[in-house]
């Protein structure tokens, strides 16, 4: 029985790349949460220009985080889809959101830097995390993964993975 050389490579190859995608990448995903844990007070901050889809589907996922302490800061930047609407809708059910409205007349900077400064001066915390309003997080842990990483630390960089869909 003869084998095809170039074929047997190929097939080996294609093993040894699952075989490293399932150890490292599946790993990875599944840090655990740390037992003694970062537990001192944070604020999430998402800064959000005609986002109200995203807020309506992805904003209680942040708000009803199980995390001891935290605030969530949105700012609303200029929005002109019902944004406004939509936050002060979950104003009255989450008292942990904050909401910063920038309007047309105050605006100094073109883009996000101008929202997210404000979203940071807001922040009642020291240590701050930064989402975007599309982005749904992974669990209701979410925040406990994201600031375990605080400990004795002045910056922490990070970025989360996101799935591709159709639409």
């Amino acid at each position: 029985m003869l084998i095809n050389l170039p074929l047997a490579i190929a097939v080996i190859s294609l093993n040894v790349l699952l075989f490293y995608y399932l150890y490292f990448f599946l790993k990875l995903n599944k840090k655990p949460i740390s037992k003694s844990g970062f537990h001192k007070p944070i604020s999430i901050i998402i800064c959000a220009k005609n986002e109200a889809d995203n807020l309506k589907k992805f904003l209680p996922k942040v708000l009803e985080q199980d995390y001891p302490e935290f605030e969530v800061v949105v700012v609303n930047d200029q929005s002109k889809d019902g944004t406004a609407a939509i936050l002060k809708n979950f104003e009255k059910s989450y008292p942990k959101l904050v909401i910063v409205t920038i309007d047309e007349h105050i605006k100094h900077w073109p883009g996000k830097k101008f929202a997210l400064t404000l979203g940071i001066k807001t922040a009642k915390h020291e240590h701050l995390l930064l989402t975007d309003a599309d982005c749904l997080p992974n669990s209701i842990n979410w925040s406990k993964q994201m600031s375990s990483n605080f400990n004795n630390s002045e910056i922490v960089l990070g970025f989360g993975g996101y799935q591709k869909r159709k639409g």
